[in-house]
């Protein structure tokens, strides 16, 4: 019997494409989220170094702050509401906007900020109960994440200001509109992602190849094995014939 190489090609060849559609999927998708958990942590530990970095150069500027008149004093009793060198400075430096809050009952209401709504400092505007940073940040906890800043989704910072007794007094904040910054990593994210594509199809290509080969080099053998056995037949039946 007669091997049919082409169909044993044909089928091979099949098989390759299958396994490198199958291989290049599975890659591409396990580089996309480690992408993204990159992203993700790079972003985290930007927002960690910049409320530390806010924090020190606030309380280099006011020193400690003391909750009073309604609002918050610096160490010399003076108020801080609607100071806007601090906040200016910090962008002007870090890149990052800036908000200080003070702590109205159980709400808090911005005092110091460069947050612009409706073409003016959002100065008088709350955070609100319903925020996702609000449980964190009252509880005297750092708030690091994505967050809604007056209709605008930020990648954010909020970290309570406390008084002596540990008391939550108020809210220093800084963030970046995530637009601002996925603009930025788009970019970079888009040429990884073209490198990256090219790497794992040519892995794909030749895993799939191997696969290709092996399974050939299996179907040939298993052919030759029935055209062995067949053959081996013909024989036993010539040899009975003659006896």
């Amino acid at each position: 019997m007669k091997i049919n190489k082409k169909a044993l090609i044909s089928y091979a060849g099949m098989i390759a494409l299958i396994a490198s559609l199958i291989f290049g999927l599975l890659g591409y998708s396990s580089t996309n989220r480690e992408i993204e958990n990159i992203k993700t942590n790079l972003l985290t530990r930007h927002m960690e170094n910049n409320i530390i970095l806010t924090r020190k150069y606030m309380n280099g500027n006011y020193g400690k702050l003391t909750a009073g008149k309604g609002t918050l004093l610096d160490k010399d009793g003076n108020s801080i509401e609607e100071d806007t060198n601090f906040v200016d400075s910090v962008m002007e430096d870090l890149g990052d906007q800036v908000t200080i809050f003070v702590r109205e009952n159980d709400n808090f209401r911005r005092i110091a900020t460069n947050i612009m709504n409706d073409n003016e400092r959002a100065t008088g505007t709350y955070l609100g109960k319903d925020h996702k940073a609000y449980e964190t940040v009252l509880n005297g906890d750092i708030y690091i994440g994505e967050a809604d800043v007056l209709g605008e989704n930020y990648y954010t910072a909020y970290e309570p200001i406390s008084d002596d007794n540990g008391n939550v007094i108020g809210l220093l904040f800084i963030g970046v509109p995530t637009k601002t910054l996925d603009t930025i990593t788009d970019v970079h994210y888009a040429e990884v992602n073209r490198i990256n594509t090219i790497i794992l199809a040519l892995r794909a290509v030749a895993l799939g190849s191997l696969i290709a080969l092996v399974t050939l080099s299996l179907m040939e053998q298993r052919a030759l094995r029935k055209n062995v056995n067949q053959l081996e037949a013909a024989l036993e039946d010539e040899k009975e014939k003659k006896e």
